[in-house]
């Protein structure tokens, strides 16, 4: 029987040649059409690249190089005409150092304190690859995917809430960031998520069971991941699959068919003002939406749209969602087979509600004519009830937004069977 050190370093040995060759094509991407560069003190670099000559432009279809301007109907109108109010601004770490100047996009460059045996590892991974168990099928449970091979106890686990009460053409929630401790080559994420699927024995129904396969998957989140990013800030990040595969995550240059658009966010940069436990808790506001005129699906920053995925990226149709989730993620990688202290959410359990714990807040849905509605996402997935917890928090008391608390410390309860 193969030990788990030699597990984990064939599992090295395996990706370590990836890794160097997804460095090696970040630092081509940096060099080539860049306007101008961004120094910021933490060490990160901001390249302002030509946005016709961004990485997802050059392997892409000539049908597919030309860039949409805007969408047709953008997000901050989307909520204006639902009468949303919006959380204050706050920049980004590097927007405090400069910007880029018209017509070029912000690249954050590939960290230099990345640890390159684990640099490809969220990308292999895959955090939102899974499927339901068949025999629990009628709880909605969901099995965990090892992220290495068969012989290692790596696993992606999660405490989220979801909602199947209608067909949605997005999402806009505010997702809150904290710092926080996690174990070297884990994350901890937290994130809104809208799929599709093509099981047309699947009918979304109000409190229903998610879709036994998710075909098509969008994502907007924030992580912490110190071995591909040298600290432990929250950081934005970008996902999709278009055919219920591994999927592409996009943390800095190698964005997989997203679409950058001109913006004051960059993928894989941070804020400042961190949240406080029991004091001042900060968010960002994250949405997606399909653009009813090219059927593109575009993601937002504060309302503000930073790309999109074009339609044609896509390997089956997705004109629409039939499933949104939110919540928290966890690599637990169980180093000497026993689970890290790597937190979810701040590290306090749901239990504790809003006033402590990590919240989704005022979570919308975007219904079929392109319009933000009250969903009500009160189903939880929660694959380490021990130790990571999901509460429906309900509406809010203007009855405006839903609001969902979870997130726990990690540790050896997470190994205790309930």
């Amino acid at each position: 029987m193969q030990s788990s050190s030699g597990t984990a370093a064939s599992a090295c040995v395996l990706i370590r040649a990836i890794a160097v060759l997804l460095v090696a094509a970040a630092t081509a991407c940096a060099s080539s059409s860049v306007h101008k560069t961004i120094q910021i003190p933490d060490g990160s670099v901001i390249d302002c690249v030509d946005i016709h000559q961004q990485p997802a432009l050059k392997h892409a279809p000539p049908g597919r190089r030309q860039i949409q301007a805007k969408p047709k109907r953008n997000m901050k109108a989307i909520a204006a005409a639902a009468s949303v109010s919006k959380r204050e601004e706050r920049p980004q770490a590097w927007r405090k150092h400069g910007s880029c100047p018209p017509g070029t996009v912000p690249i954050r460059r590939a960290s230099r304190h990345a640890n390159t045996e684990v640099a490809d590892l969220a990308r292999r991974t895959s955090p939102f690859r899974r499927r339901r168990h068949a025999a629990a099928a009628t709880a909605g449970a969901y099995s965990n995917f090892s992220t290495l091979d068969d012989a290692s106890n790596v696993k992606v686990e999660m405490a989220v809430a979801y909602a199947t009460n209608a067909l949605y053409l997005g999402a806009r929630a505010d997702v809150p960031y904290w710092k926080v401790n996690v174990h070297p080559n884990e994350y901890s994420m937290n994130y809104i998520l809208i799929g599709n699927t093509i099981d047309p024995q699947y009918d979304p129904t109000p409190g229903g069971y998610p879709p036994a396969n998710l075909t098509n998957q969008i994502a907007v989140g924030l992580v912490t991941w110190p071995a591909f990013y040298g600290d432990s800030l929250s950081r934005l990040f970008v996902f999709y699959t278009a055919d219920g595969g591994w999927g592409k995550v996009c943390f800095n240059l190698e964005c997989g068919g997203f679409h950058l658009q001109e913006s004051e966010y960059a993928l894989g940069d941070y804020w400042t003002d961190d949240s406080q436990v029991g004091g001042e808790t900060n968010y960002v506001t994250l949405g997606i939406h399909r653009d009813p005129s090219l059927m593109n699906w575009w993601v937002t920053v504060m309302d503000t749209e930073i790309g999109y995925y074009p339609e044609d990226i896509f390997n089956t149709m997705f004109t629409e969602a039939v499933y949104v989730e939110m919540g928290g993620q966890v690599l637990d990688t169980r180093p000497g087979g026993n689970h890290t202290t790597t937190p979810m959410g701040n590290g306090i359990p749901s239990c504790a509600g809003s006033r402590f714990a990590a919240s989704i807040m005022e979570y919308l849905g975007v219904d079929a004519n392109g319009n933000l509605f009250n969903d009500e996402a009160d189903t939880t997935i929660t694959t380490t009830p021990s130790c990571y917890g999901a509460n429906p928090l309900g509406f809010n008391t203007n009855n405006y937004g839903y609001n969902f608390a979870y997130g726990g410390p990690g540790g050896i309860y997470c190994d205790k069977t309930e």
